[in-house]
C-alpha cells in the first residue's frame, strides 16, 4: 500500500514567514512615502516606536506563516498573497484616512472608535471576500485550491449574499459610531439608517438560509449556540465585574460591538471544530 508523503509544513511556515517580513517592510516603505513621514528616523530616535514596529512585524510573520503553512510558495500563490494583502492594506488606509477626516468635524468616543474599527474591518473583509469570489470566474484566480474555487463558483450567490450581509453589518456599526452626542449623524438619521440596514440584514439572512445546504444550516445552529455561551461568559462576566465596581460598565455601543465580535468568533470556532479551516 502506498502512503502519501507528509507535507513539510514547517518549511512552508518558514518560507511564508519570510514573505510576510518582506511584505511588511515593503508596506512600511510605501506608507512612509504616501504619508511623507520618516518612519526609519522615528525608529532610530525612539526605542518604543522600534519595539512596537518590531513586535507588529513578528506578529504579521507568525500569522502569515501559520495561515499559509499548507501552501507551497510559488508564482501563483505568491501573486495571490500580494494581491489580497495589497487590497486589504489599501482599503484600511482609505478607512483610516476617512475617519481621520471625520475626527476634525465630529467628536467620537472610545466606544465609537472601537465600533467604527470593527465595522470597517467587516466591510474590508467583505470587499476582499467578494473580490476573491469573483476572481474564481476570471483568469485572475485568487484561490489556489481548485476544489475550493469550484465550490465558490457553484455557490457564488450564497458567498456574495453572505459578504453583503457582512458589509451591511459593518455599515450598521459605523453608522451608530458616528451618531450620539457631538456625532456627525443625528439620532433620527441614525435610526432611519439602522432600520434600513436591519431590513437588508433580515432579507439577506433569509436568502442565505434558503440557499444553504444541510451542513451550512448545521453550522449556523452551532454558531448561534457557541455565540450564546461566549456572550454569557464574557459579556456576563464583564457586567458582573462592573456591578461589583472592579471595571467600568460597558456602554450600549460596547455591547453591540461585543455581540458582533463574539458572533464572528463563534463562527470560526464552529468551522474549526469541523476541521473546515485546516485546508
Amino acid at each position: 500500500m502506498a502512503h502519501e508523503k507528509s507535507v513539510p509544513t514547517w518549511r512552508n511556515f518558514a518560507a511564508w514567514s519570510a514573505v510576510g517580513a518582506a511584505f511588511y517592510l515593503l508596506a512600511i516603505g510605501v506608507i512612509t512615502m504616501l504619508l511623507h513621514q520618516n518612519v526609519i528616523g522615528a525608529m532610530t530616535r525612539s526605542t518604543k516606536v522600534a519595539a512596537e514596529l518590531g513586535v507588529a512585524m513578528l506578529f504579521f510573520m507568525a500569522v502569515t506563516g501559520f495561515g499559509n503553512r499548507k501552501r507551497r510558495v510559488g508564482p501563483a500563490t505568491l501573486r495571490n498573497f500580494l494581491v489580497q494583502n495589497a487590497v486589504a492594506i489599501i482599503a484600511f488606509l482609505l478607512v483610516i484616512w476617512g475617519f481621520s477626516g471625520l475626527v476634525r468635524v465630529s467628536a467620537i468616543s472610545v466606544s465609537g472608535w472601537i465600533a467604527a474599527v470593527t465595522g470597517a474591518t467587516l466591510v474590508v473583509m467583505a470587499v476582499l471576500g467578494s473580490l476573491v469570489t469573483a476572481s474564481t470566474r476570471t483568469n485572475l484566480a485568487l484561490v489556489d485550491d481548485e476544489v475550493a474555487a469550484e465550490e465558490m463558483r457553484e455557490r457564488g450567490r450564497l458567498f456574495f449574499c453572505s459578504f453583503t450581509w457582512m458589509a451591511a453589518f459593518g455599515l450598521l456599526l459605523i453608522g451608530l459610531s458616528l451618531s450620539g452626542p457631538g456625532g456627525l449623524l443625528s439620532p433620527i438619521a441614525a435610526v432611519a439608517g439602522a432600520l434600513i440596514l436591519i431590513a437588508i440584514l433580515t432579507a439577506l439572512g433569509i436568502a442565505a438560509w434558503r440557499m444553504s445546504d444541510e451542513l451550512g444550516r448545521t453550522l449556523s445552529h452551532e454558531t448561534g449556540n457557541m455565540a450564546f455561551y461566549l456572550i454569557l461568559v464574557l459579556g456576563g462576566g464583564w457586567a458582573m465585574l462592573a456591578h461589583l465596581g472592579f471595571v467600568v460598565a460597558p456602554a450600549p455601543l460596547d455591547w453591540l460591538t461585543l455581540f458582533t465580535v463574539l458572533m464572528f468568533a463563534a463562527s470560526f470556532i464552529a468551522l474549526g471544530r469541523r476541521k473546515l479551516l485546516t485546508r
